[in-house]
Parts: C-alpha cells; sequence; structure tokens
C-alpha cells in the first residue's frame, strides 16, 4: 500500500517557490525532487516535478523521464516511473531500509543533477494505546443516534518523546469490507479508511470515533519524522512578504530527501448494543 500521504502534509506551494532575488538559478532552471523513505516498507514515495512561482497555486507538473537512483553502501539502485504522475519506485528485492542506514538520492533530468542524502531514523520509542476496542453506539439517520461522552469515543495513542521530536500517526483500517460506522444508506465509500494526522511534537495522539469510518479492525501507526522532514514542515507556511526558498536538502535542485521509521498498535471498532 502506498504511503503517498507526507505531501497532504504541507502547503502545495512549499517545494515549488524560488526567492526572486536569489543569485541561485531560476525556478525554471531547476526541477523539485520529493522522496520519503520508510523502514520495513517498499520505495514508491519518490516524485520529480517542474517547479512553480511560490504564488501560483496550480499543481506543479510531474517528470515521468527523470532518473532515480539511491545508494548504499556503495551499491546503486535505479527506480522506473510507475505512471504519469512523476512518482517512482523501486521494483526489485536487494533494497531494504532499516535503522540507521545512509542513502543518497541522484536525479537526473534535461542535463542537471540533483543530489541529496538522508540517515534512517531509530522507530519510535514505548508505542503504546490506552485500550484495544473502541466502541461506538448506534447511529440513526435524522434522530441523532445513540449519544456519547468525550471519554468512551477516543482511545489515545502514546509513545516516548523527551525531546520533543516530530512524530505522526497514520490510522487505517484493516478490513478489505467493513460496515460503515453510519447507517447503510447514508454515506457511501471506497477502499479502505486511511487517516494521515498533522505532525506533533507531542507524546500522544487521539484517535476519535467521529474521525472513523468503518467497524473492525484498525492499525495506528506511529511514525518518528526525520530531521529534515521536520525542517519543511516547520517552514511550511511563508508571508507572502518575504518569499524566499524553503529549506531544501537536495543540492542542484529543490526538494526534501528524507527517512521515517514506525512501530504500530491495532484496536477494534465495535458496535455497542446496548
Amino acid at each position: 500500500m502506498s504511503r503517498r500521504h507526507l505531501s497532504l502534509l504541507l502547503a502545495a506551494s512549499t517545494l515549488a517557490g524560488c526567492d526572486s532575488t536569489s543569485t541561485e538559478p531560476a525556478a525554471t532552471d531547476l526541477f523539485v525532487v520529493e522522496a520519503f523513505l520508510f523502514a520495513g516498507e517498499p520505495i514508491d514515495d519518490i516524485r520529480v516535478t517542474e517547479t512553480l512561482p511560490l504564488s501560483d497555486t496550480i499543481e506543479a507538473p510531474p517528470i515521468n523521464d527523470a532518473r532515480v537512483e539511491l545508494s548504499k553502501n556503495g551499491l546503486t539502485y535505479t527506480l522506473v516511473a510507475t505512471g504519469d504522475s512523476g512518482y517512482y519506485e523501486y521494483t526489485g528485492n536487494g533494497l531494504v531500509i532499516e535503522a540507521g542506514d545512509t542513502f543518497g538520492i541522484e536525479v537526473t533530468y534535461g542535463g542537471a543533477v540533483a543530489t541529496g542524502e538522508t540517515v534512517v531514523p531509530g522507530p519510535p520509542v514505548e508505542v503504546g494505546i490506552d485500550r484495544d476496542t473502541l466502541w461506538v453506539p448506534e447511529i440513526g439517520v435524522g434522530r441523532g443516534g445513540g449519544g456519547f461522552n468525550s471519554e468512551d469515543s477516543q482511545l489515545a495513542a502514546s509513545w516516548e518523546n523527551p525531546d520533543r521530536l516530530l512524530h505522526y500517526v497514520v490510522i487505517e483500517s484493516l478490513e478489505d469490507s467493513a460496515e460503515s460506522i453510519v447507517p447503510d444508506g447514508f454515506q457511501k465509500f471506497v477502499g479502505r479508511f486511511r487517516l494521515v494526522a498533522e505532525p506533533t511534537k507531542d507524546d500522544y495522539h487521539f484517535i476519535d470515533m467521529r474521525v472513523l469510518r468503518d467497524l473492525g479492525r484498525h492499525i495506528a501507526r506511529v511514525y518518528r519524522v526525520n530531521e529534515e522532514y521536520a525542517q519543511l514542515y516547520e517552514n511550511r507556511t511563508q508571508d507572502s512578504r518575504d518569499l524566499n526558498e524553503p529549506p531544501s536538502n537536495i543540492l542542484g535542485g529543490l526538494g526534501v530527501f528524507s527517512a521515517f521509521n514506525s512501530d504500530s498498535i491495532g484496536f477494534a471498532v465495535v458496535r455497542d448494543s446496548n
């Protein structure tokens, strides 16, 4: 399952702008690399696009014919484009992402070369949940349902975070076909439920019934955010009076190359028949 959700946490123009007073090459001479690696997971969240001015609100055009390579321990691995959206993935079996690994990336396009480096962080520490079942009341269309109180309507995922590092939580349904929390016919959905929470420096995240969709088994994945992405996220908004380039660890281009690690906990969402 693809993890192409990190861009949703950033303003659309965060990676696309260039300071008009900069002495670096103009934005039109550069391209943008958004490359994210996840320990123990497939490599399919690497995207290459053209640049746009910070004031532009349209999506940057994808680049589907770049040469994209990852390197680890002196070995090079070539990625392939997965369609027409600018995404690239590794389709082989010889590349594993583990905590402590140092990765390099090299993207070649139109005679220009962009490079970057990142280190895979360790996983979150002492990930837990206060209870493993979330009971939801019967909900009736047009009559307000059975009601609930705030304590019963949420779970709390937690982890150790004494240094106030950025973490974020992804909540997913594990059921291919699950009964909806709301009555049949009230809402229709396709595919498994997935929710990406905003990054936080806290050591907990509340999982509220009111943001979920399905009954059944779920998993909450707690991701530890690497420094490159933390810097980009914390500078994701810019004052229109000071349009400078956002933080980037891509040399010869714009964007970010970062790595993440996670741990997960399971819980069930169950209808309360009482």
